[in-house]
């Protein structure tokens, strides 16, 4: 049974003169543990779809299903459910690296006691490998290491759904395999669903499955080994 079922998604804006259809009906399903890609060339519906799903665009039509539930009539994803990593670093420059875990778990979780917080802080920096660096402040770290908080700030609430928006954007190689090989690990602990938008086609073999769109259509959702036979190609550049 899946957890995350899209059913006939369909996402319209309002232009000048009619209607602009962002994304057309989109069906697709997430089990435990799925990490998946979302590829496509720029404005082909990755980031609406992503946004629509996490609820920061309402859909026009469809429906979202979450282990169960239908989000439009039985409410929304409860805060611990979801977590939302965009592009660009919501971290607070004169924070430390340890100070900007700590506000996001005070703002998102229910301690009962400091040594809870305290150990869940320091579970979620191991995670993503920032106890060393715990200590230092926002302003002077790297994409790479402001990546890794902003999915830090996420982790606090150990959300069983991660979207992220581009976070590889920018990064040097060494960088970006880092961050893809974390998200893959992430997927893996505790059933978590990771669905991930980028622009980059390297590192394909370490999702479970890829969805390709075009012009806010699903022209494909499958396993990364037969995307190249699917288009008729030698290879995902083409």
């Amino acid at each position: 049974m899946p957890l995350l079922e899209v059913k006939d998604l369909t996402v319209n804006y309002a232009v000048k003169g009619g209607t602009l259809q962002a994304l057309a009906p989109v069906n697709m399903q997430m089990k435990e543990g799925d990490f998946v890609v979302a590829l496509g060339a720029s404005g082909c519906g990755k980031t609406t779809l992503l946004k629509t799903i996490a609820g920061l665009n309402p859909e026009s039509a469809g429906a979202l299903i979450w282990d169960g539930r239908d989000l439009s009539k039985e409410g929304d994803f409860s805060p611990s459910e979801i977590g939302y990593v965009p592009q660009f670093s919501i971290a607070y420059d004169p924070l430390t690296v340890d100070e900007s875990v700590e506000a996001a778990t005070r703002l998102r979780v229910r301690s009962k006691n400091h040594s809870e917080l305290d150990g869940r802080i320091d579970r979620v920096l191991e995670e993503t490998g920032l106890t060393a660096i715990a200590d230092r402040p926002v302003k002077v770290l790297s994409g790479g290491q402001k990546r890794r908080l902003g999915l830090a700030m996420e982790l606090v609430s150990d959300p069983k759904l991660l979207l992220c928006d581009e976070v590889t954007s920018g990064l040097d190689p060494r960088s970006e395999r880092e961050i893809v090989r974390l998200l893959h690990d992430l997927s893996r602990r505790d059933g978590r669903i990771v669905l991930s938008v980028t622009h980059s086609l390297a590192h394909l073999e370490l999702y479970d499955s890829i969805l390709v769109l075009h012009e806010g259509r699903v022209a494909y959702h499958g396993p990364p080994e037969q995307v190249t036979h699917y288009f008729s190609v030698h290879d995902t550049e083409e």
